[in-house]
């Protein structure tokens, strides 16, 4: 097995934290891939991704601003764009001319928007668990991601960050706890959500921003017949974006849609990865 390191890249608008693995490999004659993380996690989510991707190609993960440990966005509620130039610049930074890209969720948005807007800076983009949400439902959740968390001298974010990492996993929306929302799928093991929950908390006022920006983004698919680069669409059985991949699937000019493998839930990427670099290493 590959090891995973963690690096650090400055931007103009502060230090972007990265996992990065197969560094070895950048000049193997195969483009860097680069990962992007769903909301409201860090790209330590997507390390069994990493790691076995690694083994054949130079492979980094940033967390996204605001989340992980990267630099909080500078302004209230930016829009997509401003993450997709965030990512670029981290391009640039690097000097990696032209990647390929993965997002899954959050993420994808942010892939997707980066293909549309530099397709130079592309080669292959998979989009995994993105879907096309109603506008009520939009609407309803960026309220809620609006809300300010509580916090005072009780500790309240505490309970709440765990609450809210763990509900994810039950509902959707996580807010909605009743039986009509219920998803299907288990919660992680313990340390897992201690992990996450700590990821939350240490963004307690910013890890919002990108996931509004995603929510807001793509009304209707309107932006999926602009990508220009062959795409990869996939979801894992039960994803919530999972029913409407056949329609996104239609919408994507040069698409090849692919499940991943049967059983696997929603957020375990490690079983996808040789989908993806099978994929990849195609014509």
């Amino acid at each position: 097995m590959t090891t995973i390191k963690r690096r650090f890249a400055a931007i103009d608008l502060g230090q972007v934290h990265y996992y990065t693995a197969g560094e070895s490999l950048a000049d193997n004659g195969k483009r860097p891939a680069v990962l992007m993380h769903a909301s409201p996690f860090a790209a330590r989510t997507l390390n069994p991704l990493t790691e076995q991707l690694g083994l054949s190609r130079w492979t980094l993960a940033p967390d996204n601003l605001g989340q992980g440990d990267s630099c909080a966005p500078d302004t209230d509620y930016p829009a997509i764009g401003y993450f997709g130039d965030a990512m670029v610049r981290l391009l640039d930074a690097l000097k990696i001319d032209k990647a390929d890209l993965y997002g899954t969720h959050t993420g994808a948005h942010t892939a997707m928007d980066v293909a549309i807007r530099y397709p130079d800076r592309v080669g292959k983009l998979i989009l995994d668990g993105i879907g096309l949400p109603p506008r009520d439902l939009k609407d309803d959740y960026i309220a809620h991601l609006r809300e300010t968390p509580p916090y005072d001298y009780s500790g309240s974010q505490y309970l709440w960050a765990f609450h809210v990492i763990k509900d994810m996993f039950i509902w959707f929306p996580y807010y909605r706890r009743d039986a009509a929302h219920r998803r299907n799928r288990d919660v992680p093991d313990a340390d897992d959500l201690h992990d996450r929950t700590l990821d939350l908390l240490k963004n307690l006022f910013s890890y919002h921003k990108a996931y509004i920006a995603a929510f807001d983004n793509n009304e209707g698919g309107k932006r999926f017949p602009d990508i220009p680069v062959p795409t990869l669409l996939t979801a894992a059985e039960g994803d919530v974006s999972g029913a409407a991949m056949g329609e996104v699937a239609k919408m994507i000019p040069n698409c090849t849609q692919k499940n991943y493998p049967p059983g696997v839930q929603p957020g375990d990427v490690g079983p996808a990865a040789a989908m993806v670099a099978n994929w990849l290493d195609g014509a």
